[in-house]
């Protein structure tokens, strides 16, 4: 507020003189506002229907009241019980989490005691496998040095435990071929029982003779027409000096009853070579000085055969030259050998074979080549 000479301006006095005058008039508007209430509310006391509507609407405030107190208690109620299910629905939850957690755990923990106990049997399985490899090697070289000492002396102290049989499926039935022949096309695979002799007369030098002329298979030089080179005259010539050069080596360890070599085209029978000597120790010193030695860039694998029925082994069709199976027959198709050095001849020993058999019939013919 401006002073002009101690006094208050017209403009502003007027001003402040209205001010007071709108608040006398409003103080005098709120004491005559609150005296009509005053004589009202007086009289709506004294008013008997007023009471009652007062008492009428305290009843519905309570009766409100006591609706909302209910409506709650209902709502609480549904609330306790929601939260009660909740707590079950988690409860039955967390008891298939753990569940689960344990099952999960329970087979982690099986699987480990059966990684442990495969881990275990495999390494038993090694150790007893190394122990068998072991034993093998020691008891083959056990038998090495009997046999060298059997084929030196001639001494036959431990002939009966040379001789011994050993089987590929000792609770199977022999295999009628390998009986038969000394050979079966299934090999290891084959159902049969494979009786193995550890010693005998006769030794196999399985796939021995080898020609282009019995093979099956596709030559790199030749193409598919590679038997179609060689003639039955080009065969014998190889055979023959094939068969000069084995002789002279296998003469030198004893005296040699017959020798039987394969044509067949089978890779079971291809190029075997049959070797009876008259005596064991002879056979015992071909078979430790032959095995595993080199001829044209092979490795020999001489084996021991069991006494062999020559008349059952050797195909008489092919010696008849009516074998309608060809190379491919599973009976023994021989060579001629040259200037029939220790040749076999199938018809005499037929004869000799079914002679003995009439005048000594209960005597098995397999005795005869023992």
């Amino acid at each position: 507020m401006s002073l002009v000479q101690g006094k208050i301006k017209r403009k502003e006095w007027r001003k402040l003189c209205k001010k007071r005058r709108r608040k006398v008039v409003r103080q005098k508007a709120a004491k005559e506002r609150d005296r009509l209430e005053e004589e009202l509310q007086k009289e709506k006391d004294a008013d008997p229907e007023y009471q009652k509507l007062l008492v009428e609407m305290l009843h519905q405030e309570e009766v409100a009241a006591g609706r909302e107190a209910l409506e709650r208690a209902l709502r609480n109620a549904q609330w306790l019980e929601e939260e009660h299910k909740a707590q079950q629905r988690f409860e039955q939850l967390r008891q298939q989490i753990e569940t689960k957690e344990r099952e999960e755990r329970e087979k982690r923990e099986r699987i480990r005691r059966e990684f442990e106990e495969r881990e275990r049997r495999t390494e038993e399985a090694r150790a007893e496998r190394h122990r068998q490899q072991e034993e093998m090697v020691r008891l083959v070289r056990e038998r090495h040095t009997k046999l060298q000492q059997f084929s030196a002396t001639g001494i036959d102290d431990y002939l009966t435990e040379l001789q011994m049989v050993h089987s590929t499926r000792a609770d199977a039935v022999d295999c009628k071929f390998f009986t038969k022949t000394g050979t079966c096309r299934h090999g290891l695979r084959c159902s049969g029982n494979h009786p193995t002799p550890g010693l005998s007369k006769i030794i196999l030098i399985s796939n021995f003779f080898n020609h282009p002329a019995l093979e099956r298979t596709v030559h790199q030089e030749y193409g598919h027409d590679g038997r179609l080179e060689f003639d039955e005259e080009d065969l014998s010539n190889s055979f023959t000096d094939f068969f000069r050069d084995i002789v002279d080596e296998f003469e030198r360890f004893g005296k040699i009853h017959q020798i039987l070599v394969c044509r067949n085209f089978g890779l079971h029978l291809r190029g075997n070579v049959y070797i009876e000597y008259e005596n064991m120790r002879h056979a015992a010193a071909a078979y430790l000085r032959m095995n595993g030695r080199f001829y044209a860039k092979k490795q020999l694998h001489v084996e021991f055969r069991s006494p062999i029925v020559w008349p059952a082994a050797v195909c008489g069709l092919f010696e008849l030259k009516r074998c309608q199976k060809g190379p491919g027959c599973n009976f023994l198709h021989i060579f001629k050998n040259p200037d029939q050095r220790y040749q076999y001849d199938h018809f005499q020993q037929s004869r000799s074979m079914r002679k003995e058999a009439s005048i000594v019939p209960a005597t098995p013919l397999v005795l005869k080549y023992e």
